[in-house]
């Protein structure tokens, strides 16, 4: 492994981490909030985190040099990404442990691989096969209860899938144009797209309600995480590794937010849930797992 390869790593492995504590500072939010108030703080915030970055790091001298090609693609996966991201918080706020939304979220590496065979032409192994149909039928425990499937009819459930599907063509369009991408550029038109939209929808609201001081403080900690910090990260390990490396290791989110939401939200998953969340980790690992091939001379 070389120096970029681990390097690649540790941002992966961060960007999960980031991930999972944003998912868990956000429902400590939208336990609060509705989902327009938080929207229009969380992406605010986004804004401004993302300028500063942006500024402080003179990003903008890259837009001088970048081509239109490069601008595109940034405002593509943005506006991908940014749609996702709406779905999540959906989810998030509709369901009761962020821990299932990220177990469910694992869907992401199943839409990829299926994405990748048939938008560039990449061939399954056997073992993706096997990792498809297991990460499948962890969803399948994860939504099991009341002796049936019910938890597909959940809106939170839905919300969840619509926006795998979504990071995952905003990933296929990453790995396809990786060296057109502007990671600080993409997450600073993702949060001004986002918080635009939300306040729109906020002038239609009685405003927001006296927010005791933890509220501020996990939306300013989580808003910083979520729409700065772990898109870079997510972006810089991308250019680092390969994508499918990416990907198993920021879908390790699950395990990370099952630990935060246990301990600072008090919430633990159902065994049947916790079964299924492991499955899909599982499939995962199949999906992205590199196998050595051997010629013989």
């Amino acid at each position: 492994m070389n120096r970029n390869q681990t390097t690649g790593y540790f941002y992966a492995l961060w960007a999960s981490i980031a991930l999972a504590a944003s998912f868990v500072f956000s429902k400590s939010v939208l336990n609060y909030l509705t989902m327009v108030q938080f929207g229009v703080l969380w992406f605010g915030l986004g804004v401004v985190w993302n300028g500063t970055w942006f500024m402080a790091r003179k990003e903008y001298r890259s837009l001088y040099e970048s081509s239109i090609r490069k601008t595109i693609v940034a405002t593509t996966v943005a506006v991908l990404e940014g749609a996702a991201t709406g779905l999540f918080y959906l989810a998030i706020k509709a369901m009761e442990n962020p821990a299932v939304v990220s177990f469910i979220g694992n869907v992401g590496p199943v839409f990829v691989t299926l994405m990748g065979v048939v938008l560039l032409g990449e061939r399954f192994r056997n073992t993706q096969v096997a990792g498809i149909v297991i990460t499948i039928a962890g969803l399948f425990v994860i939504n099991f209860r009341d002796g049936g499937l019910a938890g597909f009819l959940d809106p939170g459930a839905k919300y969840v899938i619509g926006a795998s599907f979504l990071f995952a063509v905003a990933t296929i369009v990453g790995r396809k144009y990786n060296k057109l991408l502007i990671p600080g550029y993409m997450s600073l038109i993702r949060s001004v797209l986002l918080a635009m939209v939300m306040a729109v929808l906020f002038f239609r609201t009685d405003g927001l309600p006296d927010m005791p001081f933890h509220i501020w403080r996990d939306l300013s900690i989580g808003s910083l995480l979520e729409t700065l910090i772990v898109i870079v990260l997510a972006y810089q390990a991308l250019k680092l590794i390969e994508a499918t490396k990416t990907s198993l290791i920021i879908s390790t989110k699950g395990v990370w937010t099952l630990l935060l939401a246990w301990i600072f939200l008090g919430v633990f998953p159902t065994g049947v849930q916790l079964a299924g969340g492991l499955l899909t980790l599982v499939g995962v690992w199949l999906i992205t797992r590199e196998v050595k091939v051997t010629h013989r001379e």
